[in-house]
């Protein structure tokens, strides 16, 4: 049986290996925010329910992580708040992140539904410090049926 620690670490590969496909990112001040959208087709089953996804040929999710840019170069996980929605032409819903904190990791997921060749709009605010307003992310994807 497969430990916590080998869920995960599929978890961080599968999501490296979209990531590396096309770097989604954006830079706000000293963070910067990393993001993807994944067909929950795309990780096993496994993984699936060690971080309670729902896979389906119509469900994906929004994966968004924060990285503290340090003045030394390096940098850092972040918490932060996020909230957002997805929407289409027609529908719009809200998004319900669920964080997720790993050795060296912190990532925010929500799942959504969608149609083959659904190009979807993203509205995601982070608030990586509470001092300070939210940064908001929108870019749209177009996302497909696995076969």
């Amino acid at each position: 049986m497969k430990t916590l620690f080998q869920h995960s670490l599929i978890m961080i590969l599968a999501l490296l290996a979209v990531s590396a496909q096309a770097e989604q990112q954006q830079r706000f001040g000293d963070y910067e925010v990393h993001y993807s959208v994944v067909n929950s087709t795309f990780i096993t089953p496994e993984v699936a329910a060690a971080y309670q996804i729902t896979r389906g040929k119509k469900r994906a999710f929004v994966n968004i992580s924060i990285r503290k840019l340090l003045k030394d170069g390096s940098d850092t996980a972040k918490r932060a708040l996020v909230n957002g929605k997805t929407s289409d032409m027609i529908h719009s819903i809200p998004l319900n992140f669920k964080e997720i904190i790993e050795q060296g990791a912190i990532y925010y997921i929500a799942e959504f539904d969608f149609n083959d060749k659904d190009t979807r709009r993203f509205d995601i605010q982070i608030q990586p410090d509470p001092n300070i307003e939210p940064y908001t992310l929108t870019f749209s994807q177009k996302i497909y049926v696995e076969l």
